[in-house]
């Protein structure tokens, strides 16, 4: 394995330890906007995942727990389901019953009566990379307006953000860069339907306005399909054979949809992975022999959020547990974006490779253990809801480097 060496995070500095000197005291399930009490006080959370069988969960549960324990937390983890209502209402009722005095799930089934079960107990909750976006349109009052829910962060960003659009496009502009004899000029795309990532449609959108910009003074155009509501729109199924007669000619997919897995296995099947590129979002470990400049070279970009996200709703619940919040913390409980890992060349993939997001491994991650108490209002008087916001939203690639 390669050696890295981690640039030192910045959001927090000396000079901002030493700057404020803020005196109180404070108690586990305390109110207000108290100051640092110096000691963790011992409290048991879980984190409700929505699946704890593969090696990413696995991972994700062990850096965790180890963050948890830097500052006397218990973690336990506990299962959601992305479509059942009722057995997440009954797997809260349980760790509510095993005494947590926190949950951060990551699901948005149920969250209306789970915070209802929640405040019932005096338990906080948080969401973690989930921005609760039916929440947020069908019960937001109810939901984001109770004492008990504190906030969270979304996988990448929130469901009304266009952003995506852009961060595609640059990948392909930057693949035809690093290509000017094999430019990548007419693509098609791939979404998931609009009741589940109301998003998607509004990123392609952007995408094509940014192609139409571009194409106004570039030499090489790029010709894009119109996005086709009956052959695109994958429901969560892989895309079928047909969707290559439809899009004929096409050398690039561009696929706001997990295309890793919803796509690349059709291509494999239809015999066009070596002649037709792939930027998709997620990112599959067992695929980065055919990405870049490797293998069939398929796939030109990987996105993944990383691990150390967990940092925002850890850090809140861990101040709400021990009676203290920021002196800057917002009145009402939002969700933020989060960072994202974009793999768009051999260079960058090798970066995520090295990450705690891919290796497991507590020594690779941006954030350790042994850090995380300086970012919370329990030990340190300085520490600000802005510093916090700023370190869950800067983690890039770039802070990995590699010898």
């Amino acid at each position: 394995k390669m050696k890295k060496k981690l640039k030192k995070l910045s959001a927090l500095s000396m000079a901002a330890f030493m700057g404020l000197s803020l005196t109180a005291c404070s108690t586990a399930g305390g109110e207000g906007k108290q100051a640092a009490s110096g000691e963790f006080a011992k409290t048991k959370i879980a984190v409700c995942l929505y699946e704890d069988s593969t090696e990413y969960s696995k991972g994700m549960q062990a850096y965790i727990k180890q963050l948890g324990e830097a500052m006397n937390c218990e973690v336990t983890f506990g299962l959601y389901d992305m479509m059942d209502e009722a057995a997440n209402i009954e797997t809260t009722t349980q760790l509510i019953s095993s005494g947590v005095q926190g949950i951060i799930g990551m699901t948005d089934v149920g969250t209306s009566t789970i915070i209802d079960e929640c405040e019932a107990a005096g338990v906080y909750y948080a969401s973690y990379l989930c921005d609760l976006n039916t929440s947020n349109m069908m019960d937001h009052d109810h939901v984001f307006g109770n004492d008990y829910f504190i906030g969270g962060i979304a996988d990448g960003y929130k469901s009304d953000s266009d952003e995506l659009g852009k961060v595609y496009f640059e990948s392909l502009l930057k693949y035809n860069e690093a290509h000017p004899d094999e430019m990548l000029t007419h693509v098609s795309f791939t979404i998931f339907p609009e009741f589940s990532h109301p998003a998607q449609k509004a990123n392609v959108e952007k995408f094509c306005k940014l192609v139409d910009e571009y194409n106004e003074t570039a030499e090489t155009k790029i010709v894009y399909d119109p996005l086709d509501e009956n052959v695109d729109v994958l429901m969560f199924s892989p895309v079928d054979e047909t969707y290559f007669a439809k899009h004929a000619d096409v050398d690039a997919i561009v696929s706001f949809a997990d295309g890793t897995n919803f796509v690349y296995p059709t291509m494999v099947s239809a015999g066009v992975d070596k002649s037709v590129k792939l930027i998709t979002a997620a990112f599959t470990d067992t695929l980065m022999e055919n990405f870049g400049s490797k293998g069939t070279q398929t796939i030109q970009q990987m996105t993944t959020t990383p691990f150390e996200d967990i940092v925002y709703p850890l850090v809140l619940m861990i101040n709400k547990l021990n009676g203290v919040s920021f002196a800057d913390q917002p009145e009402s409980a939002e969700i933020i974006n989060s960072s994202i890992f974009i793999a768009n060349d051999d260079e960058s993939m090798e970066k995520l490779a090295n990450s705690i997001s891919v290796t497991y491994d507590v020594e690779d991650a941006l954030v350790k253990p042994d850090m995380i108490a300086d970012y919370t209002a329990v030990t340190n008087p300085n520490a600000t809801y802005a510093d916090l916001v700023k370190l869950a939203q800067g983690f890039s690639l770039d802070q990995i480097t590699i010898d």
